[in-house]
């Protein structure tokens, strides 16, 4: 059986530990929820082409790598993949990464003319893109330790408070008014 001065001093580490990334997600939930979206600085290139482009991720992927480097701009981190755009009805390719993303079309005035955008999210895109799980996996790794360094403060805590005999009825009764608040707020969220 653990003694209560270590499962104490336990709980406060791992709380400790995970404090900064839980905030994070707190933040970025609540700005989320409340529909603050996140900004992201946007630059524009265009390119004349000798031949018209064509719906060819490979072809689309070496013309932006080109047009990255005679920039000096890094290459995104993430997959490319082309993608339709239906209100121009027009290809592009859609370069995802964590420091920044592009994407890469045809003008629509001339196919031999390729519009090359360059997203870079702010601070706050960053966090919640992290929030996302579009992390690197180290970074969602931790997230994963993170959850489970979660559950394992939440429920010392209440083994803490249980273990207590004055505090037991109160961790009882907080316990069950959780419950009921959550069962509440979802009822009520889904189905009224």
């Amino acid at each position: 059986m653990i003694k209560r001065y270590t499962l104490m001093k336990l709980h406060m580490i791992l709380a400790s530990v995970v404090f900064p990334i839980t905030v994070m997600f707190f933040i970025t939930g609540v700005f989320y929820i409340s529909d603050i979206k996140p900004e992201s600085a946007r630059v524009e290139f265009r390119t004349e082409l000798d031949q018209p482009l064509q719906p060819d991720a490979e072809r689309l992927l070496a013309i932006a790598r080109v047009e990255l480097a005679s920039r000096g701009i890094a290459e995104p981190l993430g997959e490319a993949k082309l993608e339709w755009d239906s209100d121009l009805e027009i290809f592009y390719l859609d370069w995802d990464g964590n420091n920044h993303w592009l994407k890469l079309r045809p003008s629509t005035r001339s196919m031999h003319v390729a519009v090359l955008k360059i997203y870079t999210p702010s601070w706050y895109g960053r966090f919640m893109s992290l929030h996302k799980g579009h992390g690197k996996d180290s970074f969602n790794y931790f997230v994963i330790a993170m959850v489970i360094v979660m559950m394992l403060t939440l429920i010392s805590g209440v083994w803490m408070g249980l273990s207590l005999p004055k505090q037991r009825k109160l961790v009882l009764k907080s316990m069950g008014a959780g419950f009921l608040l959550f069962l509440i707020l979802v009822l009520y969220s889904q189905f009224i």
